[in-house]
């Protein structure tokens, strides 16, 4: 429980109102003033979403984890664009769009602390540049605008 308590107290209040306004907006949007039972389970997929990949880095400890790398994120774009398009699952939808946001805000924080994603392509045998880094940090949040919108309608 005091890991629990840890890993929730560890979250950033700003990235929690951001993605709490993020998911609420979505929400309004899509359901407008006449949510069902599917704008529920989106929620609270949403919320599970935020947690999610620190729940599995601890579950997993691995170091570095293997979740803050442009492999996952890759693989990641492509399976969370085949479930908001694909699948009529509100609550994989919820932690899919959520999971997608915490990503980009873990590499705007490391960008932001450290001035590179570098870390990020440790798995590569060569670090893209620092602007093919902002490239792909802005390449990754167009494709969660894309989704975003696909869930919308």
């Amino acid at each position: 429980m005091d890991t629990i308590k840890r890993i929730v107290a560890s979250k950033p209040r700003m990235l929690l109102i951001l993605t709490a306004i993020y998911i609420i907006v979505l929400a309004v949007l899509k359901w407008k003033l006449s949510p069902d039972i599917g704008a529920l389970l989106y929620l609270i997929g949403g919320v599970l979403g935020i947690y999610f990949l620190d729940f599995a880095e601890f579950i997993f400890n691995v170091k570095p984890s293997p979740f803050r790398s442009i492999v996952f994120l890759g693989l990641y774009l492509l399976v969370s664009f085949f479930v908001v398009s694909s699948s009529g699952n509100m609550f994989a939808i919820g932690i899919v769009l959520s999971m997608f946001l915490q990503l980009i805000f873990l590499q705007v924080i490391e960008w932001n602390s450290v001035g590179n994603l570098d870390s990020w392509y440790g798995m590569m045998d060569n670090v893209a540049s620092r602007n093919g880094q902002i490239a792909g940090v802005f390449i990754t949040t167009l494709v969660l605008i894309i989704e975003s919108v696909i869930f919308i309608r």
